[in-house]
């Protein structure tokens, strides 16, 4: 049970700090310093290690890496929309 509380709480916590590159990169239609190659990477990642949390039922790595994944799309698009 503590393992699982700990795997929630460490996933919170590397979801949130994704939220402010997000809410800035919309805000101020900003995305030039982003490196399009590296959020990708990282979407990928999220998405497999999504696709082990769900193969191994874990739900501390589903709720994290659909949320990275969620997050690091927005990155994504907002990066194809505004250069």
């Amino acid at each position: 049970m503590f393992a699982t509380l700990l795997g929630f709480v460490a996933g919170t916590v590397t979801v949130v700090s994704f939220v402010p590159q997000v809410v800035r990169a919309w805000r101020t239609r900003q995305t030039r310093d982003l490196s399009f190659g590296a959020f990708s990477l990282l979407a990928f990642g999220a998405t497999l290690w999504l696709v082990y949390g769900v193969l191994t039922h874990d739900g501390p790595v589903i709720a994290t890496n659909l949320s990275v994944v969620v997050l690091v799309s927005a990155i994504l698009i907002a990066k194809l929309r505004f250069g």
